[in-house]
């Protein structure tokens, strides 16, 4: 295992965990664990979702886990249909049926929002058990299996109900990027470029430089990537765990607009393909509101094509709809919102705008971005 890559994640308050990244180890996955995790382990639930249950690398990982432990499987349904709190009861049923102990290991093999069920049931059944992520996403590998957040949508609400707990290990093999189509490695893509804009410019040069080698799935350039965002990601939940110093606001960056056009495309766009174009209006509105250089403007729209991700809004989703969506964004305080900005590359700020203020600029900066 000499060739992978690791971070190590140190939460403000939590203990420390490691990010392991490398292609094609999951074989050797329980050496890993007993390294990393270091504790008794009775038996392993493996919680996976159907579009990798049987694919080569999961049986590789099962086999491990196997020889080593007793180990159960359940399948859990894929997307967001696995952030349901009937999803959650059928897991802790499971956990109570095969007689799980604190000493059980969880081990969440799927995207991220296996990830967000997986660790909201771990955190809540017998007040915690460990829990390893296992992600199989480009998007879950760069964001979600990072921080410990875990949440299930309910009322119709996304993320209502959740819980902050982070896991003793994430164990990233890009082995399960070639399964993804096309459309989902852009998708993971933009939230990347999340990170190069905000945090570290360099990841910016890669995405710019080598966008043909990483969309031929290019595995140097793929880790090189991975491990960049990741350090950016465990940068913020170091200095920020919980939200509490307005640091890991960043991370919405594009999100404002991002979720309003996801809400209002209802399934047409994939979250990737609506922060990337969130981030190319809301660069827009930090010009228009006097923070942006409009140099990231430029480059934003100019890097979205070389890695095939849109860069308008389609026209059949109204201005008004995005507006309107906006209005109850999470970050809303009253009737001011918080709102992250880009002022240069790698250098950003959490500012507060008026609604009020925020619509009206928006009035005249989303018409520039409608196809």
């Amino acid at each position: 295992m000499s060739n992978l890559r690791e971070v190590v994640v140190s939460p403000t308050y939590s203990p420390s965990y490691s990010v392991v990244i490398g292609r094609d180890f999951l074989c050797e996955i329980s050496g890993l664990i007993e390294d990393k995790v270091r504790t008794n382990i009775d038996k392993v639930v493996v919680l996976v979702q159907e579009p990798v249950l049987n694919v080569s690398p999961t049986r590789r990982l099962m086999d491990s886990l196997s020889e080593r432990w007793r180990t159960y499987t359940m399948k859990v349904p894929s997307g967001e249909q696995a952030k349901s709190l009937d999803v959650a009861l059928k897991i802790i049923e499971f956990l109570h049926d095969i007689g799980a102990t604190r000493s059980t290991l969880v081990v969440a093999v799927g995207g991220g929002a296996l990830g967000d069920v997986a660790g909201f049931v771990a955190s809540i059944y017998l007040r915690g058990l460990k829990l390893v992520l296992v992600p199989t996403t480009l998007l879950a590998m760069v964001d979600s299996a990072i921080g410990g957040k875990n949440a299930i949508n309910m009322f119709n609400i996304k993320n209502v109900v959740g819980t902050i707990y982070q896991p003793v290990l994430v164990v990233e093999d890009i082995v399960y990027l070639d399964t993804l189509p096309p459309r989902e490695i852009s998708s993971g893509l933009a939230e990347i470029i999340k990170y190069g804009v905000t945090i570290n410019p360099a990841i910016v040069s890669i995405v710019r430089d080598r966008h043909t080698k990483i969309l031929e799935r290019d595995s140097d350039t793929l880790l090189d990537l991975i491990e960049l965002a990741v350090k950016c990601k465990a940068w913020i939940v170091h200095l920020d765990e919980r939200e509490e110093r307005d640091v890991r606001q960043i991370l919405n960056y594009g999100h404002t607009v991002g979720h309003a056009i996801e809400a209002a495309a209802m399934g047409k766009l994939t979250h990737g393909e609506c922060v990337m174009i969130g981030m190319i209006v809301e660069s827009d509105l930090g010009v228009e509101l006097g923070y942006t250089n409009p140099e990231v403007h430029k480059l934003l729209v100019d890097i979205a094509p070389r890695v095939n991700l849109p860069s308008k809004v389609p026209r059949e989703i109204s201005i008004e709809t995005i507006i309107e969506k906006i209005r109850h964004d999470k970050k809303r305080y009253g009737d001011e919102i918080k709102l992250p900005v880009v002022k240069n590359l790698g250098e950003f700020e959490i500012i507060t705008v008026k609604l009020t203020s925020l619509e009206r600029t928006l009035r005249e900066v989303l018409p520039r971005h409608v196809e």
